[in-house]
Protein backbone atom coordinates (compact mmCIF):
# COMPACT_ATOMS: atom_id res chain seq x y z
CA UNK A 1 0.00 0.00 0.00
CA UNK A 2 1.42 3.73 -1.06
CA UNK A 3 1.18 5.52 2.15
CA UNK A 4 2.46 8.80 0.77
CA UNK A 5 -0.04 11.93 0.09
CA UNK A 6 -1.34 13.50 -2.83
CA UNK A 7 -0.97 17.17 -3.89
CA UNK A 8 -4.09 17.91 -3.24
CA UNK A 9 -4.01 16.07 0.72
CA UNK A 10 -0.64 18.21 1.03
CA UNK A 11 -2.47 21.51 0.56
CA UNK A 12 -5.17 20.36 2.63
CA UNK A 13 -2.74 19.72 5.19
CA UNK A 14 -0.76 23.01 4.80
CA UNK A 15 -3.80 25.10 4.88
CA UNK A 16 -5.63 23.28 8.25
CA UNK A 17 -1.74 23.78 9.91
CA UNK A 18 -2.04 27.16 8.72
CA UNK A 19 -5.72 28.03 10.08
CA UNK A 20 -5.36 26.06 13.15
CA UNK A 21 -1.87 27.22 14.14
CA UNK A 22 -2.85 31.25 13.70
CA UNK A 23 -6.28 30.90 15.16
CA UNK A 24 -5.91 28.53 18.06
CA UNK A 25 -5.54 30.51 21.90
CA UNK A 26 -5.93 27.29 23.71
CA UNK A 27 -6.07 29.00 27.18
CA UNK A 28 -8.33 31.78 25.86
CA UNK A 29 -10.70 29.25 24.61
CA UNK A 30 -10.99 26.56 28.00
CA UNK A 31 -11.73 29.48 29.76
CA UNK A 32 -14.86 29.02 27.41
CA UNK A 33 -18.46 27.75 28.30
CA UNK A 34 -17.28 23.91 27.24
CA UNK A 35 -13.68 25.19 25.86
CA UNK A 36 -16.18 26.03 22.41
CA UNK A 37 -15.28 29.59 20.73
CA UNK A 38 -18.32 29.83 18.50
CA UNK A 39 -16.53 32.97 16.64
CA UNK A 40 -13.60 30.39 15.54
CA UNK A 41 -17.17 27.91 14.94
CA UNK A 42 -17.99 30.07 12.49
CA UNK A 43 -15.07 30.48 10.62
CA UNK A 44 -14.23 26.85 10.35
CA UNK A 45 -17.85 26.04 8.95
CA UNK A 46 -16.49 28.86 6.10
CA UNK A 47 -13.56 26.72 5.83
CA UNK A 48 -15.53 24.05 5.30
CA UNK A 49 -13.77 21.72 8.14
CA UNK A 50 -17.20 21.62 10.17
CA UNK A 51 -18.09 19.32 6.90
CA UNK A 52 -15.11 17.74 5.58
CA UNK A 53 -16.52 13.95 7.26
CA UNK A 54 -20.03 14.79 5.42
CA UNK A 55 -20.93 13.55 1.38
CA UNK A 56 -21.28 16.40 -1.15
CA UNK A 57 -24.99 16.07 -1.55
CA UNK A 58 -25.29 16.84 2.49
CA UNK A 59 -23.42 19.94 2.32
CA UNK A 60 -20.48 18.64 3.04
CA UNK A 61 -16.83 18.52 1.41
CA UNK A 62 -16.99 14.92 0.69
CA UNK A 63 -13.81 14.21 2.04
CA UNK A 64 -12.05 10.15 2.47
CA UNK A 65 -11.19 8.88 5.98
CA UNK A 66 -7.67 9.80 4.77
CA UNK A 67 -8.26 13.40 4.56
CA UNK A 68 -10.63 13.77 7.60
CA UNK A 69 -7.49 12.53 9.15
CA UNK A 70 -5.16 14.80 8.01
CA UNK A 71 -7.05 17.81 9.30
CA UNK A 72 -8.10 16.20 12.61
CA UNK A 73 -4.06 15.45 12.96
CA UNK A 74 -3.75 18.98 12.45
CA UNK A 75 -6.38 19.65 14.58
CA UNK A 76 -4.83 17.39 17.33
CA UNK A 77 -0.97 19.29 16.76
CA UNK A 78 -3.00 22.75 17.67
CA UNK A 79 -4.90 21.20 20.67
CA UNK A 80 -7.81 22.52 19.49
CA UNK A 81 -10.27 22.61 22.15
CA UNK A 82 -13.82 21.89 21.92
CA UNK A 83 -16.19 20.10 20.20
CA UNK A 84 -14.36 19.77 16.86
CA UNK A 85 -13.58 15.91 17.26
CA UNK A 86 -16.68 14.44 18.84
CA UNK A 87 -18.56 17.04 16.10
CA UNK A 88 -16.78 15.04 13.43
CA UNK A 89 -17.10 11.61 14.26
CA UNK A 90 -20.79 12.46 14.94
CA UNK A 91 -20.76 13.48 10.94
CA UNK A 92 -18.99 10.33 10.36
CA UNK A 93 -20.99 7.94 11.94
CA UNK A 94 -24.00 9.59 11.01
CA UNK A 95 -22.71 9.75 7.32
CA UNK A 96 -22.77 6.03 7.22
CA UNK A 97 -25.63 5.33 9.06
CA UNK A 98 -28.11 6.66 6.59
CA UNK A 99 -28.21 10.01 7.99
CA UNK A 100 -30.73 12.72 7.75
CA UNK A 101 -30.06 15.46 4.94
CA UNK A 102 -31.46 18.39 7.17
CA UNK A 103 -29.49 17.47 10.02
CA UNK A 104 -26.41 17.17 7.97
CA UNK A 105 -26.50 20.46 6.24
CA UNK A 106 -26.70 22.04 9.99
CA UNK A 107 -24.11 20.06 11.22
CA UNK A 108 -21.59 21.16 7.97
CA UNK A 109 -23.01 24.96 8.74
CA UNK A 110 -21.82 24.66 11.89
CA UNK A 111 -25.81 25.42 13.01
CA UNK A 112 -25.96 22.06 14.75
CA UNK A 113 -22.97 21.22 17.60
CA UNK A 114 -23.02 17.37 17.72
CA UNK A 115 -21.17 15.24 20.19
CA UNK A 116 -20.61 11.77 20.30
CA UNK A 117 -19.58 8.73 22.69
CA UNK A 118 -20.14 5.49 24.07
CA UNK A 119 -21.59 6.06 27.14
CA UNK A 120 -24.20 9.37 28.41
CA UNK A 121 -22.73 9.56 31.54
CA UNK A 122 -19.61 11.01 30.34
CA UNK A 123 -20.17 12.94 26.83
CA UNK A 124 -17.51 15.27 25.46
CA UNK A 125 -18.95 18.81 25.34
CA UNK A 126 -21.89 17.71 25.78
CA UNK A 127 -23.40 20.79 27.59
CA UNK A 128 -23.07 22.56 24.52
CA UNK A 129 -23.92 19.68 22.26
CA UNK A 130 -27.29 20.10 20.28
CA UNK A 131 -27.69 16.71 19.40
CA UNK A 132 -25.74 13.30 21.04
CA UNK A 133 -24.89 10.34 18.94
CA UNK A 134 -24.18 7.08 21.10
CA UNK A 135 -21.89 4.45 19.29
CA UNK A 136 -22.21 1.55 21.61
CA UNK A 137 -21.10 -2.41 20.10
CA UNK A 138 -25.21 -3.49 19.98
CA UNK A 139 -27.32 -0.60 19.25
CA UNK A 140 -25.71 2.95 17.71
CA UNK A 141 -28.51 5.57 18.20
CA UNK A 142 -29.04 9.11 18.14
CA UNK A 143 -30.05 11.27 21.47
CA UNK A 144 -31.67 15.18 20.57
CA UNK A 145 -33.35 16.13 23.44
CA UNK A 146 -31.89 15.69 26.85
CA UNK A 147 -30.27 17.87 29.81
CA UNK A 148 -26.80 18.01 30.28
CA UNK A 149 -24.95 18.02 33.48
CA UNK A 150 -20.91 18.81 33.45
CA UNK A 151 -18.71 16.60 35.63
CA UNK A 152 -15.07 16.91 36.64
CA UNK A 153 -13.13 15.89 33.66
CA UNK A 154 -9.24 15.04 33.17
CA UNK A 155 -9.23 16.87 29.66
CA UNK A 156 -10.22 20.54 30.22
CA UNK A 157 -9.68 20.94 26.66
CA UNK A 158 -13.56 19.16 25.92
CA UNK A 159 -15.47 19.42 29.40
CA UNK A 160 -17.68 15.95 30.04
CA UNK A 161 -20.88 15.90 30.95
CA UNK A 162 -23.13 13.71 31.88
CA UNK A 163 -26.19 13.40 29.24
CA UNK A 164 -30.22 12.49 30.77
CA UNK A 165 -32.32 11.86 27.80
CA UNK A 166 -35.66 13.76 27.83
CA UNK A 167 -36.82 12.00 24.76
CA UNK A 168 -36.36 8.42 23.34
CA UNK A 169 -33.33 7.74 21.17
CA UNK A 170 -33.20 7.19 17.59
CA UNK A 171 -31.68 4.09 16.26
CA UNK A 172 -29.03 4.36 13.81
CA UNK A 173 -28.71 1.50 11.19
CA UNK A 174 -26.81 -1.68 11.64
CA UNK A 175 -23.08 -0.56 10.36
CA UNK A 176 -20.04 -0.68 12.02
CA UNK A 177 -19.52 2.68 12.85
CA UNK A 178 -16.72 2.31 15.96
CA UNK A 179 -14.09 1.39 13.78
CA UNK A 180 -14.57 5.18 12.05
CA UNK A 181 -14.43 6.42 15.71
CA UNK A 182 -11.17 4.71 16.93
CA UNK A 183 -9.35 5.94 13.74
CA UNK A 184 -10.20 9.43 14.40
CA UNK A 185 -9.51 9.32 17.84
CA UNK A 186 -6.22 8.08 16.80
CA UNK A 187 -5.86 10.76 14.42
CA UNK A 188 -6.09 13.31 16.58
CA UNK A 189 -3.68 11.72 19.16
CA UNK A 190 -0.85 11.03 16.96
CA UNK A 191 -1.04 14.78 15.72
CA UNK A 192 -1.26 16.24 19.57
CA UNK A 193 1.27 13.58 20.69
CA UNK A 194 3.69 14.89 17.70
CA UNK A 195 3.10 18.87 19.23
CA UNK A 196 4.17 17.25 22.55
CA UNK A 197 7.15 15.26 21.20
CA UNK A 198 8.23 19.21 19.16
CA UNK A 199 7.59 21.08 22.35
CA UNK A 200 9.67 18.51 24.61
CA UNK A 201 12.94 18.35 21.48
CA UNK A 202 12.68 22.73 21.44
CA UNK A 203 13.04 23.07 25.33
CA UNK A 204 15.63 20.43 25.32
CA UNK A 205 17.37 22.59 22.38
CA UNK A 206 17.39 25.78 24.36
CA UNK A 207 17.71 24.64 28.24
CA UNK A 208 21.57 24.46 29.29
CA UNK A 209 22.82 22.78 32.02
CA UNK A 210 26.65 22.18 32.83
CA UNK A 211 27.03 24.33 30.12
CA UNK A 212 25.15 22.66 27.02
CA UNK A 213 21.72 22.15 26.06
CA UNK A 214 20.00 18.98 27.72
CA UNK A 215 19.26 17.78 24.27
CA UNK A 216 23.46 16.80 23.37
CA UNK A 217 22.64 14.22 27.00
CA UNK A 218 22.63 10.62 25.58
CA UNK A 219 19.67 10.29 28.22
CA UNK A 220 17.62 12.88 26.71
CA UNK A 221 18.34 11.66 23.39
CA UNK A 222 17.07 8.56 24.08
CA UNK A 223 13.54 9.84 25.00
CA UNK A 224 13.62 11.93 22.45
CA UNK A 225 14.31 8.95 20.05
CA UNK A 226 12.22 6.85 21.66
CA UNK A 227 9.25 9.50 21.59
CA UNK A 228 9.46 9.90 17.50
CA UNK A 229 9.53 6.14 16.97
CA UNK A 230 6.55 5.64 18.68
CA UNK A 231 4.43 8.78 16.63
CA UNK A 232 6.09 7.87 13.41
CA UNK A 233 4.76 4.01 13.96
CA UNK A 234 0.83 5.46 15.07
CA UNK A 235 0.96 7.62 12.26
CA UNK A 236 1.25 4.82 9.70
CA UNK A 237 -1.22 2.58 11.61
CA UNK A 238 -3.63 5.74 11.48
CA UNK A 239 -3.59 6.19 8.11
CA UNK A 240 -2.82 2.48 7.29
CA UNK A 241 -6.72 1.88 9.02
CA UNK A 242 -8.49 5.22 7.69
CA UNK A 243 -7.68 3.70 3.68
CA UNK A 244 -9.01 0.39 4.53
CA UNK A 245 -12.18 2.32 5.88
CA UNK A 246 -12.27 3.99 2.48
CA UNK A 247 -11.82 0.77 0.54
CA UNK A 248 -14.34 -0.90 2.44
CA UNK A 249 -11.84 -3.41 3.83
CA UNK A 250 -13.27 -6.28 6.02
CA UNK A 251 -10.75 -6.31 8.36
CA UNK A 252 -11.02 -2.57 8.70
CA UNK A 253 -11.79 -3.29 12.31
CA UNK A 254 -8.50 -4.79 13.34
CA UNK A 255 -6.44 -1.58 11.43
CA UNK A 256 -8.80 0.82 13.56
CA UNK A 257 -7.94 -0.95 16.74
CA UNK A 258 -4.72 -1.30 15.44
CA UNK A 259 -4.36 2.61 15.26
CA UNK A 260 -6.07 3.18 18.83
CA UNK A 261 -3.56 0.77 20.69
CA UNK A 262 -0.56 2.49 19.02
CA UNK A 263 -1.92 5.83 19.16
CA UNK A 264 -2.96 5.54 22.69
CA UNK A 265 0.16 4.46 23.29
CA UNK A 266 2.09 6.68 21.89
CA UNK A 267 0.27 10.32 23.01
CA UNK A 268 0.61 8.90 26.33
CA UNK A 269 4.49 8.36 26.41
CA UNK A 270 5.03 11.52 24.50
CA UNK A 271 3.08 13.54 27.27
CA UNK A 272 4.64 12.01 30.15
CA UNK A 273 7.78 12.10 28.87
CA UNK A 274 7.25 15.92 27.79
CA UNK A 275 6.34 17.01 31.24
CA UNK A 276 9.76 14.99 32.24
CA UNK A 277 12.08 16.55 30.09
CA UNK A 278 10.75 19.94 31.05
CA UNK A 279 10.89 19.30 34.66
CA UNK A 280 9.67 21.74 37.04
CA UNK A 281 8.28 23.84 34.53
CA UNK A 282 6.52 21.10 33.25
CA UNK A 283 3.70 20.53 35.98
CA UNK A 284 3.01 23.90 36.45
CA UNK A 285 -0.40 25.56 35.70
CA UNK A 286 1.47 28.13 33.26
CA UNK A 287 2.71 25.75 30.96
CA UNK A 288 0.91 23.89 28.41
CA UNK A 289 2.68 20.20 28.98
CA UNK A 290 -0.17 19.38 31.58
CA UNK A 291 -3.16 20.04 29.00
CA UNK A 292 -1.25 17.58 26.70
CA UNK A 293 -1.13 14.21 29.33
CA UNK A 294 -4.99 15.64 30.25
CA UNK A 295 -6.05 14.92 26.73
CA UNK A 296 -3.98 11.92 26.51
CA UNK A 297 -5.72 10.46 29.84
CA UNK A 298 -9.02 11.30 28.60
CA UNK A 299 -8.45 10.30 24.53
CA UNK A 300 -6.55 6.57 25.70
CA UNK A 301 -10.10 5.76 26.99
CA UNK A 302 -12.36 6.98 24.01
CA UNK A 303 -14.40 4.05 22.27
CA UNK A 304 -11.95 1.44 23.98
CA UNK A 305 -8.48 1.62 25.85
CA UNK A 306 -5.66 -0.29 24.73
CA UNK A 307 -6.37 -3.21 26.28
CA UNK A 308 -9.56 -3.71 24.86
CA UNK A 309 -7.88 -3.46 21.64
CA UNK A 310 -5.32 -5.53 21.54
CA UNK A 311 -7.49 -7.69 23.10
CA UNK A 312 -10.13 -7.25 19.74
CA UNK A 313 -6.45 -7.83 17.73
CA UNK A 314 -5.50 -10.88 19.64
CA UNK A 315 -8.76 -12.80 19.08
CA UNK A 316 -8.90 -11.49 15.39
CA UNK A 317 -5.53 -12.87 14.71
CA UNK A 318 -6.30 -15.99 16.21
CA UNK A 319 -9.70 -16.89 14.36
CA UNK A 320 -8.05 -15.61 11.58
CA UNK A 321 -8.66 -12.36 10.32
CA UNK A 322 -10.75 -12.74 6.82
CA UNK A 323 -12.76 -15.48 9.24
Amino acid sequence: MNFSFTPEQEAVRAEARRFFGERVDVRAQIAMPGAHDPALWKEMASLGLLGVAIPEALGGQGSSMVETCIVLEEAGRALLPGPFLPHTIAALTLARAGGNPDLAHSMAGGETIASASEDLAQVPCGAIADIVAILRFQQSAVVRSFEAEEIESADLTRPASRISPTAGEEPLGPVPLRPVACVAVAAESVGTAAAALESATEYAKDRQQFGRPIGSFQAIKHKAADMLRTVEAARLAVYFAASAIDEGDRNAHVAAATAKVAANDAFMRCAAENIQIHGGIGVTWEHDAHLYYRRALASSVMFGDSAGGRDLVARALFAGLDA
